[in-house]
């Protein structure tokens, strides 16, 4: 089941300099199964367990699916650079979700964001189904996706904020579910909850967020080079 799955962090050259404590805490809470690829335009990342995928495009979608098609597994594990771990990862939940999409080809993702209220039921235990047609319907916070189905809905030139309000082209046979339990039981523990920013806010540190979990974590990082909120 695990050669199934590639670990795909959307991030670009000017967000390079957040690749040191994003994987220092990515690796220190999980000890991922999957392969571990990066995007950028340029840059290269030399942490020794991560694969750079060098792209380009005019627009967030064309780079982010011209790395996409580079990713040879089924399934492909998206989020971007911003998340910050804090605890560990739920692997139990994600080899469940990869069984279920395994047994239900009409499943395209698993959205492990937190809890939403407006979500409707579904068959598989702590998950929920997304509203066909809503905003939100794709989302660059850490996701399971069949790969197939990332590829077509990227096939787009928009900017990775416009991509997640639009759900023109979902196809309507497709199942997109998020996460329904518990916060406590969340896959990935990145700190955002009702809607408090958590790591990076329009490209600057949040200092409240970020200063303490790095102390806490032994990680030093110069917060003025790319500046705080």
């Amino acid at each position: 089941m695990r050669d199934k799955a590639s670990v795909l962090i959307y991030s670009c050259d000017s967000y390079a300099d957040i690749w040191g404590p994003f994987f220092t805490l990515f690796f220190r809470y999980w000890k991922s199964p999957y392969p571990v690829y990066v995007t950028a335009e340029s840059e290269q990342c030399m942490h020794p367990e991560v694969m750079t995928i060098n792209t380009d495009g005019d627009s967030w979608t064309e780079r982010i699916r011209a790395a996409v098609e580079q990713i040879p597994t089924e399934y492909v594990i998206g989020m971007c650079e911003d998340m910050f771990f804090r605890r560990g990862v739920r692997q139990g939940i994600i080899d469940k979700c990869i069984a279920w999409m395994d047994e239900d080809e009409s499943i395209a993702c698993f959205n492990f964001e937190k809890e939403y209220d407006w979500i409707l039921p579904s068959r598989y235990p702590h998950f929920g189904r997304k509203p066909s047609g809503m905003h939100y319907q794709y989302s660059c916070q850490p996701t399971l996706w069949r790969r197939s189905i990332l590829e077509k809905l990227l096939d787009c030139k928009m900017s990775a904020w416009e991509w997640e309000m639009s759900s023109a082209s979902a196809p309507d046979e497709c199942e997109f579910l998020i996460w329904n339990g518990p916060a406590s039981d969340l896959v990935f523990e990145y700190g955002y909850h009702d809607n408090q920013w958590c790591g990076i806010q329009k490209g600057k540190w949040v200092l409240r967020d970020v200063g303490p979990l790095f102390e806490k974590e032994g990680i030093r990082v110069d917060f003025t080079q790319r500046g705080y909120v």
